[in-house]
């Protein structure tokens, strides 16, 4: 009798432990956790982290089922072959029915066509290439605002601001004549553009275009380029004694990006942003609180961006009404609509959201403040 009891305990055991292992939801995750994109990958990383170990301190509800979630990660690199690799095995191996991340386009190119074929969505929350979503795949979406929506908020405050002639310094590749292209082609035909100029990966030397942007009389320049580029020509330039105003990227619009400069350096300068982490709004307020508690520093975008698309995920298994299943939790995705950090949260028939974008300015005192669109400006230290 002893041995049937204990045979009975340890059934029943098992069977608490299998049950509990099938109430933990597997997403897939793909970013860049080594390399140049490190410090964009551990952003991404920590907005990943910090909306599962929210949702998890109650877990979520489908079908009468309580449910965690747990991340699969798989380190890219920014590789299209690693992220190819990466997306295969998740789905092969690690049968995951949704993946989220990756900061690189070219790679999502690679990633998304297996995502197509598999019927497994990939939810995109940095990439911000136009032509991602308009490949005409239902499995692929984009959570975070796409270049075009970009430009043309920026463009929007261009026009408003007295920036002409304005020149430009970009990458020598895809994204940075993109960009400049993408800006000229929202301005007016008569609008005065000043030098535009192109340089390589790993070119530190930004004279040349200094003295063409002098020669051209540029009142502004704008930089279409990373942070580590970007503090290069910003120092160059000031230090060169001219007086432009500079236009920058969402890159350089953080605390992490004052730290490679200084106050004086970035004083008046704007970029486009895609997250104002101080802005007095209530879900970013609440959001950047929890994250300095959690990591002990100023949330980012690209984290803001990651933690809302695991709440669209998790909004998406409520509506599929199952948490497996690529196609149901697709249908899902596209029936989303929720407030997120970072705004409402929809997807048009393209996978496209369309969160705000906004315009924020450094103050003299390493603060910012939001001035464009003008409903949701802020005074310094709110931006």
């Amino acid at each position: 009798m002893r041995k049937l009891v204990l045979s009975a305990a340890l059934a029943t055991a098992l069977f608490t432990q299998t049950a509990h292992a099938q109430e933990v939801v597997t997403v897939g995750i793909v970013t860049a956790q080594t390399g140049p994109l490190a410090a964009a990958g551990k952003f991404q990383m920590n907005g990943f982290n910090l909306a599962v170990e929210q949702i998890n301190k109650t877990g979520f509800d489908v079908a009468g089922k309580n449910y965690k979630l747990a991340l699969k990660v798989y380190d890219t690199h920014c590789s299209t072959s690693e992220g190819a690799s990466a997306m295969q095995r998740l789905i092969s191996v690690d049968q995951v029915s949704v993946v989220l991340g990756e900061l690189c386009s070219p790679v999502v190119s690679a990633e998304a066509p297996l995502a197509q074929d598999e019927k497994v969505p990939l939810v995109i929350t940095v990439p911000t290439a136009v032509n991602l979503t308009e490949q005409n795949n239902p499995y692929l979406f984009r959570i975070n605002a796409h270049n075009g929506q970009l430009t043309k908020a920026l463009v929007d405050y261009i026009l408003s601001a007295d920036a002409q002639p304005l020149a430009f310094i970009a990458w020598n590749n895809d994204a940075g004549r993109g960009g400049v292209n993408g800006v000229k082609a929202l301005l007016p035909k008569d609008y005065k553009l000043g030098y535009v100029g192109y340089f390589n990966v790993g070119e530190v030397d930004f004279s040349s275009h200094i003295t063409n942007i002098r020669n051209s009389g540029a009142k502004s320049v704008m930089l279409l380029m990373d942070e580590e580029p970007g503090a290069l020509a910003i120092r160059q330039i000031r230090d060169a004694g001219l007086k432009v105003q500079f236009i920058g990227t969402l890159a350089m619009g953080s605390d992490r990006f004052l730290k490679t400069l200084s106050a004086a350096y970035l004083d008046g300068m704007v970029q486009y942003s895609a997250f104002p982490p101080n802005a007095p709004i209530e879900r970013i307020k609440n959001f950047n609180e929890a994250y300095r508690a959690k990591f002990n520093e100023e949330s980012h975008g690209f984290a803001a961006q990651s933690y809302d698309a695991v709440f669209a995920v998790v909004e998406a298994m409520k509506k599929a009404g199952k948490v497996k299943g690529g196609a149901a939790i697709r249908d899902g995705l596209s029936a989303v609509s929720f407030d997120g950090v970072i705004g409402k949260i929809s997807f048009d028939n393209k996978g496209q959201a369309s969160p705000p974008v906004y315009i924020t300015e450094w103050c003299h005192d390493g603060t910012r403040k939001v001035i464009f669109p003008k409903e949701m400006s802020a005074a310094c230290g709110g931006g």
